[in-house]
């Protein structure tokens, strides 16, 4: 096959690629959870205490099996100790909540050969993976107390072991599945459950060790440990191998904007 016969076929495909790629323009609601070093013990749990969530996202629908995506979401995330089941978890009384705004960037890979246009096969179950970065500030329960700027584990104190005050910024990396399916030439609803592991491991403000509250701030002692057992110097406070994670479960509504098809130019064509 020669150069020319080669530059009619990549032509070809680009001309029919502008009619099959549409634009979608959806509205997210649902809820967000959290799991991590607060509260219950096991992941299955974390269904059980969702908040509301809401968000925009775009599809760029460029193939069939293929479509590129942004969002943004937002909800809340939350946890206190009352939860475990867990004795000594349960005693050490740790609480927080944290609004969670996430962006990302990823993509859907569908079973089906789902098209936006109208076809027989209008429905199809899908994966999505992406990156995230993500924005968050964990609060005491209940209040408007934030404790990054306490140092509820000496960070930002200078003392030995410690480090400085984490970042409220951070990536996470979002995956999980979905099922979508068209309602209208216009309009499609899908169903989507998606977690993310954050690469941190301070959206509970909870990870490494306690610390002697004598070398803390009174109101950062108050918060460290707000439970009536005594804390040795250096015991564990939370699991720092492990970050955190949290998940957007819901339905998104979608509005289906074909593209204008590009004609081929005459010069093109045969």
């Amino acid at each position: 096959m020669n150069k020319i016969s080669l530059f009619f076929i990549g032509a070809l495909l680009l001309c029919n690629g502008a009619f099959a790629q549409k634009n979608e323009y959806g509205f997210f609601v649902g809820s967000s959870g959290y799991f991590g070093d607060v509260g219950y013990e096991n992941a299955e749990k974390m269904l059980a205490h969702q908040s509301p969530a809401i968000g925009f996202i775009y599809k760029r629908n460029s193939h069939d099996y293929l479509s590129f995506r942004t969002s943004i979401q937002a909800g809340k995330i939350k946890a206190t100790d009352e939860w475990a089941t867990n004795s000594t978890r349960k005693a050490r009384n740790l609480s927080f909540e944290s609004s969670i705004i996430d962006l990302n960037l990823g993509f859907e890979f569908n079973f089906f050969k789902f098209s936006t246009r109208k076809r027989k096969i209008t429905y199809s179950p899908y994966l999505f993976a992406g990156i995230s970065a993500i924005a968050f500030n964990p609060k005491v329960m209940g209040t408007q107390i934030e404790l990054q700027p306490l140092g509820t584990e000496g960070q930002g104190t200078n003392l030995p072991n410690t480090e400085s005050k984490y970042n409220r910024f951070a990536v996470a990396i979002p995956f999980g599945f979905g099922y979508k399916m068209n309602v209208s030439k216009k309009w499609s609803i899908s169903l989507e459950w998606t977690w993310r592991s954050a690469q941190t491991d301070y959206l509970d403000d909870v990870s490494t060790q306690y610390i002697n509250p004598i070398l803390l701030s009174s109101e950062a002692a108050t918060w460290s440990n707000p439970s009536d057992v005594e804390i040795t110097n250096g015991k564990s406070r939370g699991n720092k191998n492990n970050n955190d994670w949290y998940n957007f479960t819901g339905i998104t509504f979608s509005y289906k904007i074909r593209n204008k098809p590009n004609k081929c130019p005459k010069a093109l064509l045969p």
